[in-house]
């Protein structure tokens, strides 16, 4: 699952609410909503209470947005999905697809190299 999620030149333990909102697209004020709404959205707090969201949060807030934005779901509709874990088995399954796709298209490739001597370029 691919996101619109700006890779950060240098991966930090945690990032500001701020920084997330740089690097996801979404709302300081949506995030703070999110974290009401699904459980496994729980960033660590600072003694000053500031929130800080590490690398799994991230991935946590990707999925949610896709789920919502993307894809259409309900925030119920997201909050089962998530919880029942089928979102990463469904990343699991779109890799494997994916790796399928990439070694036919090797071997086509092969086939191509093999037989371009012999004409196949008309």
């Amino acid at each position: 699952m691919e996101s619109d999620r700006k890779s950060p030149a240098l991966r930090k333990l945690y990032y500001t609410i701020g920084e997330v909102t740089q690097l996801t697209g979404v709302p300081a004020h949506v995030l703070r909503y999110w974290e009401g709404e699904f459980p496994q959205l729980k960033p660590k707090k600072s003694r000053a209470g500031n929130r800080a969201y590490q690398e799994r949060d991230l991935e946590v807030i990707s999925r949610i947005r896709t789920l919502l934005y993307e894809r259409r779901f309900t925030i119920a509709g997201a909050r089962a999905l998530l919880s029942s874990g089928e979102v990463g088995a469904e990343d699991d399954g779109q890799k494997e697809l994916i790796e399928e796709v990439r070694r036919e298209l090797k071997d086509i490739l092969l086939i191509i190299d093999r037989n371009s001597g012999r004409g196949a370029a008309r």
